[in-house]
């Protein structure tokens, strides 16, 4: 399906640049990045133990 887009329109705002930069803002972003590293870690640590332990069982049954 081939979509076309002949006109786009948007409006953009200009937002007080010191205030994206203010230190409660960075924390919380920092906060929440390291949050979803540690989840994506830990999934990741999930999926290892699994593929660990779903090895294991292929090679016992063969």
């Amino acid at each position: 399906m081939d979509v076309r887009i002949n006109e786009v329109q948007s409006r953009v705002q200009a937002a007080d640049s010191h205030a994206l930069l203010d230190p409660q803002v960075m924390r919380e972003i920092v906060r929440q990045c390291l949050r979803a590293l540690k989840e994506e870690q830990e999934q990741e640590k999930y999926m290892a133990q699994e593929r660990k332990l779903a090895s294991g069982i292929s090679s016992e049954s063969h």
